[in-house]
């Protein structure tokens, strides 16, 4: 994890993120960093942010944010997600823009310095992608079936715990029959580029988030910020949020979110669950933003609960960014560079084994399987 203490290191994060970001399809954003990397008043914007939080997302996110809520600036023009939410043609606002967004960006920046300053200091990046439903849902079918009992969950940075709502959510994997929630109106399709993942929906007995900053979905701004944490180029994923926060909000039975850190207080969670229901713990691109001495610390805790009950810990993490965490090698080196699903199941005097199940495009565009003829999971 960087600490974005100077400038130097934050604009080669912008440099970084603009290459990530290009390849992923979203030009706009792309465009921005690539600005953004040689414009020391941005960066020093970043320098507002905790520590734990200086990366290019923060900025992008305060600035998106504040367009959704309704500031008029030219800006507005390249962001079709912002077109898209104030009721423009959805044909328009998916039109390619050719023009540079970033003296937009700037001078948007410059004019509404104070509240960009302010979401920067105050937010933090949420990590809740439903995108990645895509590969919860036949991760945890899988651990429901090794365990053969009901689930309880516990979602580590969970957001709003929209993540937590897996099972209400529609699946397209490609084999012409929709799995989960065929009636939802959040529906993922999946690319499988090989494998054969499993769909069973598991019987979930509990569930229930943890997160040092929650988001509650009813309270308007909390959930502009999820939105806000989109790409303004991917409209796609934006909609999906939005069905998903509207789902989450229309709920009686929405499962509840702590306040409070992934490592000191996963005991007194996992604590509050039914004894009798096997135990998973989750986590997706969370521990990306942790020191590795922060990830260890996370092994630590899970072992420590292992020490007293039987526990599957489900992650979906980059590999370069969690070295303190265990993550197993592709079976054949397959694939690389790709987010890494991996199980972790351990249980009260067993030494842990680690699996890994599939990699992931980071959003869930894509999954590839591996079977257990692949000596994966």
């Amino acid at each position: 994890m960087h600490d974005g203490t100077g400038l130097d290191s934050l604009a080669e994060q912008f440099r970084q993120f603009a290459v990530v970001v290009g390849r992923d399809g979203a030009a706009r954003y792309a465009r921005i960093c690539e600005g953004a990397a040689s414009d020391e008043p941005l960066l020093e914007l970043v320098k507002e942010a905790p520590p734990d939080q200086r990366r290019p997302n923060i900025l992008l996110a305060a600035v998106h944010s504040l367009l959704l809520s309704g500031i008029d600036d030219p800006l507005a023009a390249h962001y079709p997600t912002v077109l898209a939410w104030r009721g423009e043609d959805p044909a328009s606002a998916r039109a390619p823009d050719t023009t540079d967004p970033f003296p937009a960006f700037a001078a948007f920046c410059r004019r509404h310095r104070e509240p960009v300053v302010q979401l920067v200091a105050t937010r933090a990046t949420q990590t809740n992608e439903v995108g990645r439903c895509r590969a919860i849902l036949p991760a945890l079918s899988t651990v429901a079936s090794r365990a053969g009992t009901p689930v309880a969950i516990v979602e580590l940075g969970a957001a709003a715990g929209l993540n937590l709502l897996f099972d209400r959510y529609a699946y397209d994997y490609g084999d012409g029959a929709l799995a989960g929630d065929t009636a939802s109106p959040v529906r993922l399709r999946c690319e499988v580029r090989e494998g054969r993942p499993p769909t069973t929906v598991p019987a979930v007995v509990a569930r229930v988030g943890l997160d040092r900053r929650p988001v509650d979905v009813h309270v308007d701004d909390q959930a502009r910020w999820l939105l806000a944490c989109q790409w303004p180029d991917h409209l796609d994923r934006f909609e999906v949020a939005r069905h998903a926060v509207s789902l989450s909000r229309s709920m009686t039975d929405a499962p509840v979110v702590r306040r409070g850190d992934a490592v000191e207080d996963l005991a007194s969670v996992v604590a509050t669950l039914p004894a009798d229901a096997h135990l998973c713990v989750l986590h997706t691109w969370v521990a990306a933003y942790f020191t590795p001495a922060q990830q260890r610390a996370l092994a630590d805790a899970v072992a420590d609960v292992a020490s007293t009950r039987p526990v599957s810990w489900l992650f979906a993490e980059a590999p370069y960014e969690v070295p303190g965490l265990p993550v197993p090698p592709a079976p054949g080196e397959k694939v690389s560079g790709a987010t890494a699903v991996v199980l972790v199941e351990q249980a009260p005097g067993a030494a842990p084994g680690a699996r890994r199940l599939a990699d992931m495009h980071a959003h869930g565009r894509w999954l590839h399987w591996y079977d257990e003829s692949d000596g994966g999971g």
